[in-house]
């Protein structure tokens, strides 16, 4: 098995008053120019978190490069996930921008494709979805609507709610099942299964882009491998 090969990153974000940490995965096989995968952890996650490591390494091994980031500043916030739960999804922009502008020697025609579960997911569908340069985008077990959490009102009002929710970004459009690709377990219990519909619904998506698993829970287990074939048949047709 080819070894990983990993490079980490400072990534400036907010007119360079704060950066990101991040890790590029490749190995010594992956070609001098290839497409790009930016992994997007959960909420309360890191790059280093269990289910992010796996899809980086897996990526990485099949010849992408992949850049697995912090969403979270760290002592630059003093982890403080609230008062930073929008700005972060405002971040992903920035990153995209610093691959294309520190990476080009490395990226292949501008490819970039985005890979999140769940928080990450949404930031996903939200900045992600309306930034044409990114040229795919995968999202795993992702909320709707951040209006409520189950059926439980949270209080985040209306506008976080509005710059976080991917039910204010999406639009239905032939040309999305060329773009995207979505993915849920019915036995999830932290993002409602029905979530997934609603976004279907909402892009117009085929039902070849939507991957439903009967059990799984909220991080695929024991789906993995099926899913990553998944993901990878849908990437190698573009």
């Amino acid at each position: 098995m080819e070894d990983i090969l990993i490079e980490n990153v400072s990534i400036p974000v907010d007119d360079d008053k704060i950066f990101l940490n991040g890790s590029i995965y490749y190995t010594n096989d992956t070609p001098k120019k290839t497409s790009w995968i930016i992994n997007i952890p959960a909420f309360m996650e890191d790059r280093n978190g269990k289910f992010v490591k796996i899809f980086t390494e897996k990526f990485a091994k099949v010849g992408y490069y992949v850049l697995a980031y912090d969403p979270l500043p760290g002592k630059q916030t003093g982890r403080n996930w609230i008062k930073f739960f929008d700005k972060i999804f405002f971040f992903l922009p920035e990153v995209i921008s610093w691959i294309l502008d520190n990476q080009k020697n490395r990226i292949l025609d501008k490819k970039i494709t985005l890979f999140g579960r769940s928080y990450g997911g949404a930031i996903i569908l939200t900045q992600g979805f309306k930034d044409i340069r990114a040229k795919t985008l995968i999202a795993l077990c992702t909320r709707y609507d951040y209006a409520t959490v189950g059926q439980r009102k949270i209080n985040f009002g209306e506008e976080l709610i509005r710059n976080v929710s991917p039910k204010f970004y999406l639009n239905k459009d032939p040309s999305n099942n060329n773009r995207i690709l979505i993915a849920h377990c019915k036995d999830d219990e932290t993002i409602p299964f029905e979530n997934l519909y609603q976004i279907k619904e909402q892009l117009g998506l085929n039902d070849e882009n939507v991957l439903i698993y009967e059990t799984g829970g909220h991080s695929f287990k024991g789906n993995r491998e099926n899913l990553f074939q998944e993901i990878l048949k849908f990437l190698k047709k573009l």
